[in-house]
């Protein structure tokens, strides 16, 4: 028998829930990539994570400012997903490694980027919806859906 089907559908509910608020840090995803293949000080995941272009000039390039990778990195610690080391010798350097829990979880995340890259298709158009948003807000405008006759 397996997980799935010990599971009530509410029971899956509940943990999808759950889920979701420990994965709620919007550069968590980031984090789980960049450690997955090796562990990593604050300062070299931080550049990792600030050198990443935005290939296609889709998307305004993506801003991660200290306190907030810092805000991340604890979540995660609290959590059981990130493990810290802080070195012995000046000047000190904390690394940050994945536990096995959070290794297995980054491995589930990459076909998830995998998925984006084939289906981009799909991003391009949310990224047009968010846009409209923002112009219709910042003209105090409200979104009117169509009507289908």
């Amino acid at each position: 028998m397996t997980l799935d089907e010990k599971l009530s559908d509410s029971d899956r509910r509940i943990l999808l829930h759950d889920l979701r608020l420990t994965l709620a840090p919007e550069w968590l995803p980031d984090v789980l990539v960049a450690l997955y293949r090796e562990p990593l000080s604050y300062t070299a995941l931080l550049g990792m994570l600030r050198s990443y272009e935005v290939v296609r000039g889709q998307w305004p390039p993506p801003v991660l400012r200290g306190p907030v990778l810092h805000r991340a990195l604890r979540w995660m610690k609290e959590r059981g997903l990130v493990e810290s080391e802080r070195g012995q010798q000046w000047p000190f350097t904390t690394v940050y490694r994945l536990t096995p829990p959070a290794m297995e979880l980054a491995g589930l995340v990459l076909p998830l980027a995998e998925w984006a890259a084939a289906h981009e298709d799909l991003l391009e158009l949310d990224r047009r919806i968010w846009a409209e948003r923002r112009r219709q807000r910042q003209n105090g405008t409200k979104g009117r859906r169509s009507r289908s006759r």
